[in-house]
């Protein structure tokens, strides 16, 4: 959608905080269903799962194609949380089933990079159609592709047979057991630290893939196309510090750190870095010098999702990752909710980013310090 925001505002008549509220739906949505999701996807195949996924991800896109209204784009939106919400802890539960919690972090990163790479290419290729037949055209390619997918992944995937521990269809968990396990895990500090901390890693991801492209046409002037292209850069140097954050985590363990180790000094080290340089871009001269120091943010901010994530997986049992995750996952999602409300927010107040980028800046610097202090006990 951030491709398109200026034209979407344009014809619904919206402000900056209203487009911000819009933005922010989806992320309310996948933040409520957070914990469902992990329960599901601790106890369910997932190969039907991310099957049905990916078809209601699809029916959100053509929804929002045709959608006549603010409120149309609203409930589309929202179907959007709702599908997206296990997906990534699907994924997570599959490879902590694969690889033991030392050889985690590169396929972790290559599961998280996937959404950075999704970035990349985004906003060029959208940038370009909703240019070139509107936005609705946006939408509505993006959910050809995604029905595509499913097709794909149900007619390859299939669950692995060997130890026979996970069925093919969902077995529905007993009430007293999901309540039993969530407030074991959420007895534990470090749960709380790992939701508080994956705030500010989201908070800096939804704050770039939202308003990357506003920022270019409102801030730089650019066209909308020139603006998705301009967008990709960055979002490429996020790409690949999602890719980096896997090896520097593995290597680290290698050398003997502990995996929690391995991956908490990166992660804090890299929100440092991304605090930083987020609240350096507007003071930028230059565009050139914008897209470089946007690009050195969202590099590490890469590092922090692929090592804050791994850094989960290897606190836990295999048994209870995706429900934990899922609990870290509801701070990134407040994160995803807060980012597009307190920018908008910030933008139709001082009519800059000046004080967006600040907001952003302090946020991470906070997850920096709960990451760095509340992660040290693993869950038992």
């Amino acid at each position: 959608m951030a491709a398109a925001n200026v034209d979407i505002a344009r014809e619904f008549g919206l402000s900056f905080t209203e487009l911000g509220v819009l933005l922010s739906s989806f992320a309310s949505v996948y933040l409520v269903c957070q914990i469902p999701a992990g329960l599901l996807a601790d106890r369910a195949g997932g190969r039907w799962l991310l099957f049905i996924c990916l078809l209601l991800w699809s029916a959100a896109q053509w929804l929002s194609a045709v959608a006549g209204s603010v409120h149309g784009l609203l409930v589309a939106r929202c179907l959007l949380g709702v599908s997206e919400a296990p997906v990534f802890l699907i994924g997570t539960r599959l490879i902590t089933r694969y690889f033991e919690p030392a050889r985690r972090a590169t396929p972790i990163a290559f599961l998280n990079a996937s959404s950075s790479l999704g970035q990349v290419i985004g906003p060029m290729m959208l940038g370009a159609v909703s240019g070139a037949f509107g936005w609705r055209a946006m939408f509505a390619f993006v959910g050809s592709l995604s029905a595509g997918l499913a097709l794909l992944w149900i007619s390859i995937y299939r669950n692995p047979k060997a130890t026979g521990s996970e069925p093919e269809q969902p077995e529905p968990p007993r009430a007293e057991k999901v309540i039993h396990e969530l407030r074991r895990l959420l007895s534990f500090r470090t749960s709380w630290a790992l939701a508080g901390g994956f705030v500010g890693v989201i908070y800096l991801q939804w704050l770039y893939a939202a308003w990357l492209p506003t920022y270019f046409q409102t801030a730089r002037h650019f066209t909308v196309s020139q603006a998705g292209y301009l967008s990709s850069v960055p979002q490429f140097a996020g790409f690949i510090g999602g890719l980096a954050g896997g090896i520097v985590t593995d290597r680290l363990a290698r050398r003997g750190w502990t995996p929690a180790r391995a991956c908490r000094t990166p992660l804090v080290a890299a929100l440092l870095v991304a605090a930083v340089t987020t609240m350096l871009v507007p003071f930028c001269a230059t565009t050139t010098l914008a897209v470089i120091v946007m690009s050195v943010s969202l590099f590490a901010t890469g590092i922090a999702m692929t090592t804050g994530w791994t850094l989960g997986t290897v606190l836990i049992d295999e048994g209870s990752v995706a429900t934990l995750e899922a609990i870290q996952n509801m701070g990134g999602s407040l994160g995803a909710v807060m980012a597009p409300v307190l920018t908008g927010a910030a933008l139709q107040h001082s009519g800059s980013f000046t004080l967006a980028m600040a907001i952003a800046g302090v946020i991470t610097l906070g997850s920096a310090a709960l990451y760095r202090i509340g992660t040290r006990t693993r869950i038992s």
